[in-house]
């Protein structure tokens, strides 16, 4: 007779996806993503100290964009190009509508806990994320931000941080390690030390979906509706 924690175990096992590339390459890849991240801020820097001002339209529109779509090349290089992982491998896999359902019920309880959270916050005098209201009201259009932020930061985040890193690091370790590290590392990315806890929770609740249903796409879609419903709040202030 198995115990339960057995057939917990072999059920995790069974859930598992098996991935070419190694913790190594993880590694190596999160260096790679640090060191392009760390660029995007330094060429924002030095544009700010330089007192240039490049035409916002196209600043907000390219910026973000180009930053996201580089964790993809980053994933390409360390998966696709070194052992000709597939999509599939990577998490773009069918799922079922009961894992997205369980995502959007945890969802909930995120927001009834992010509240809380901001309210602590604006207690002490600080936000949660930063006030994007001032770029909004200075864009022609709202769309190109909420093309990067809505449609190809989830896709581009999601298949970097849970198909790649998360995926890698559970061939080695136990998911709920896996998961932890990737999510601290997925709230560290977004380098606002307000935002942390928030996007640490949001990343463990990303890699439970991941895996639970062997697929990235109930992440990507919680992900996008969470940057939807953040970037509609800001927009509606306007």
């Amino acid at each position: 007779m198995q115990s339960d924690g057995e057939h917990l175990a072999q059920s995790e096992q069974v859930k598992r996806v098996s991935v070419p590339w190694s913790t190594r390459d993880v590694w190596l890849g999160m260096i790679a993503a640090a060191l392009i991240v760390a660029a995007g801020w330094a060429i924002a820097y030095s544009l700010s100290a330089l007192s240039l001002r490049p035409d916002l339209d196209l600043w907000v529109a390219l910026f973000p964009t180009l930053v996201e779509l580089l964790f993809l090349v980053v994933v390409w290089w360390f998966s696709v190009r070194k052992y000709h992982a597939s999509p599939k491998t990577l998490g773009f896999a069918n799922f079922k509508f009961s894992v997205l359902a369980v995502g959007l019920g945890l969802l909930l309880a995120f927001y009834f806990f992010n509240g809380f959270y901001a309210y602590l916050l604006q207690a002490l005098g600080l936000r949660v994320q930063p006030d994007l209201t001032p770029v909004l009201r200075q864009v022609s259009s709202p769309w190109p931000l909420f093309v990067a932020v809505v449609l190809v930061a989830p896709v581009a985040e999601e298949t970097f941080f849970r198909g790649f890193v998360f995926g890698g690091l559970r061939s080695r370790y136990d998911w709920r390690w896996a998961a932890a590290m990737s999510a601290a590392l997925f709230a560290a990315a977004h380098m606002q030390i307000t935002f942390f806890i928030p996007a640490f929770i949001l990343g463990c609740l990303f890699a439970y979906l991941y895996q639970r249903s062997n697929s990235i796409w109930p992440g990507i879609i919680i992900h996008v509706l969470v940057n939807a419903f953040a970037l509609a709040v800001v927009y509606v202030q306007i």
